[in-house]
């Protein structure tokens, strides 16, 4: 069963990720947490391993569609690895439940905001 679980969060994680530019972390993270019981540290860490492999293949893609503009993303590839370097070592810092907490509030922000832009 963990394993048909892990299987169907693959297939859901990287056509979301692959359709929405997510990232698959907002998918993986929950998913790994609610359905696998992977606590929160793991599951993150697991989802960003598992993110560089979907983010290059989404990449490649979107790049042969034209819809990466080369000259976007040293102005914001640096900053990315730089903070997310920053965000995973204070993530270590903090305890797994209230992790999950901040995972959520983020989730319900972004997504609250996405659904009342234009």
């Amino acid at each position: 069963m963990e394993v048909a679980l892990g299987v169907a969060l693959g297939l859901v994680t990287g056509v979301l990720s692959g359709m929405l530019g997510v990232g698959g972390g907002v998918v993986m993270v929950p998913g790994m947490v609610l359905l696998l019981g992977v606590d929160q540290h793991t599951a993150q860490g697991v989802s960003l391993a598992v993110v560089v492999l979907t983010a290059i293949a989404g990449a490649v893609t979107h790049y042969r569609q034209d819809n990466v503009k080369m000259d976007v993303v040293p102005l914001v590839a640096p900053g990315a690895v730089l903070f997310g370097l920053v965000g995973s070592w204070l993530a270590g810092g903090i305890d797994a439940q209230l992790l999950s907490r901040i995972f959520a509030a983020v989730l319900f922000l972004v997504g609250g905001r996405m659904l009342l832009a234009r």
